[in-house]
C-alpha cells in the first residue's frame, strides 16, 4: 500500500465523492418524481418527464423528454411535448445586480393547438395553473425565457379536409420578464420571435409589454411573408370551401393596448393570386364556387401589381373583446403587406402602480 493511500485524508475523499454521487443520483431521482407529480396536477392533463439532470455548479437542471397529454378527451396529439428543457439562475443578475432571477431554455418543443365543436375535442387554453406549476418547479422568478428549435400546430379535426397549420424553426427571446429596472433600463418587458409558417415562408414578431400590468399593455409588430398559397389550401377548402392553384401571400400587423382597450391594423396581400384548381372540377358545386370567388377578386384587384389586398383597421376593449372594423373595402390600392418601418415599435409605458 503507497503512502498516500495510508493517509487518512485520502480516504475521507474518497469516501465524499462517492457520497455525492449517491446523493446526487437520488436527488435527480427525486426531483423528476416532483416534476411529474407536480405536473399530472393540472386537471384534465398528465405530464411525464423521463429524466432530470442537476447540474448544481451552474444551479440549474435539466427536464428530458417532457410529454404533456390531455386526457379529458379525444385528442390524438400531445398538448405540448420537449426533448430537453434548461431550468437555471443567471448569476450575473445575482452577483451584480443581487437579484434572484432564473432563465428557461427549451429546445425542439413541440405545442399542438386543437380546436373543436366540443371541450373534449379542443386543447387551446394555456391558463393560470400552468403558470403556477412552473413557479412550483423553479421557485426563482423567470427573467429570461428562450425557445429554440420550437414548433407550433393549429389543428381541427371537425372539418373535411382535416386542418394542420404549422409554423416551425421557431426562434423566441423573451427579456426582462421580471419587470425590474435593477436588470433592464426600463420596466418593460421584450419578445423577439421569428420562424418560418407553413414550413415555407418568412415570419418574425417584437413585443414590448408591461407583464404585470392588471390590464392588457403591449405593442406588436408582426410580419409574415413568402408563403405560397396552396400551402393554405386544406385551410381555405376547409373554411372557404375553395382552393388556391397558385400565388404567395404576406402580412402585416401592428397592435397596442393600454387601459382596458386595443387598436391596430391588419394589412394582408395575396400577390399573383389563382383561385380554382383542377381537381375541383370533380365537384361541380365545389368549382361554380371557386369560379365565383375567383371572379370577384379579379374584379377588385390592383392589375399593375397583379395584388389582391386591405387594410383592415380594428379597435375595442377586452371587456368587450367584438372589434370594431373601420374600414376593410380598399382592395385595388397598392398595398404592401410590410410595415414601414419595422424596428419602430409604439413605446409602452408600464402601468403606474396604485
Amino acid at each position: 500500500m503507497t503512502s498516500v493511500e495510508k493517509r487518512w485524508w485520502f480516504w475521507l475523499i474518497i469516501v465524499l465523492a462517492v457520497a455525492f454521487i449517491v446523493i446526487h443520483i437520488y436527488l435527480a431521482i427525486w426531483v423528476r418524481d416532483y416534476v411529474n407529480r407536480k405536473l399530472s396536477e393540472i386537471p384534465g392533463y398528465h405530464a411525464h418527464v423521463a429524466a432530470v439532470t442537476l447540474h448544481l455548479w451552474r444551479g440549474a437542471y435539466q427536464i428530458h423528454n417532457l410529454d404533456i397529454k390531455k386526457i379529458s378527451g379525444k385528442i390524438p396529439e400531445p398538448f405540448f411535448s420537449a426533448p430537453l428543457i434548461d431550468l437555471s439562475v443567471q448569476w450575473h443578475a445575482l452577483i451584480f445586480e443581487h437579484a434572484a432571477v432564473g432563465n428557461i431554455e427549451i429546445h425542439r418543443a413541440k405545442m399542438n393547438l386543437v380546436n373543436g365543436p366540443t371541450p373534449d375535442t379542443r386543447q387551446v387554453e394555456v391558463d393560470a395553473p400552468w403558470a403556477e406549476k412552473v413557479k412550483q418547479l423553479y421557485p426563482l422568478k423567470i427573467n429570461r425565457f428562450a425557445v429554440h428549435d420550437g414548433k407550433l400546430h393549429y389543428r381541427d379535426y371537425g372539418r373535411e379536409p382535416n386542418v394542420d397549420l404549422v409554423g416551425d424553426h421557431i426562434q423566441m427571446v423573451a427579456v426582462n420578464l421580471t419587470n425590474s429596472k435593477k436588470l433592464s433600463k426600463s420596466l418593460i418587458a421584450d419578445i423577439r420571435m421569428e420562424g418560418r409558417p407553413l414550413r415555407a415562408g418568412k415570419g418574425r414578431a417584437q413585443i414590448s409589454l408591461d407583464p404585470y400590468a392588471s390590464r392588457p399593455t403591449f405593442a406588436l409588430n408582426l410580419e409574415i411573408s413568402d408563403v405560397p398559397l396552396v400551402k393554405l389550401n386544406d385551410f381555405a377548402r376547409a373554411y372557404g370551401g375553395f382552393t388556391f392553384k397558385e400565388g404567395t401571400f404576406k402580412m402585416a400587423m401592428e397592435a397596442t393596448a393600454k387601459n382596458g382597450g386595443y387598436q391596430g391594423y391588419i394589412e394582408p396581400v395575396f400577390d399573383h393570386m389563382v383561385i380554382f384548381n383542377e381537381e375541383s372540377v370533380r365537384n361541380p358545386v365545389t368549382a361554380v364556387w371557386e369560379a365565383i370567388v375567383g371572379g370577384l377578386t379579379r374584379i377588385v384587384r390592383n392589375y399593375p401589381e397583379d395584388r389582391f389586398g386591405t387594410k383592415v383597421p380594428f379597435s375595442g376593449t377586452f371587456e368587450h373583446p367584438q372589434p370594431d372594423i373601420i374600414a376593410t373595402n380598399a382592395f385595388v390600392k397598392a398595398f404592401k403587406g410590410e410595415l414601414e418601418n419595422w424596428k419602430k415599435i409604439p413605446k409602452v409605458e408600464p402601468e403606474k402602480k396604485q
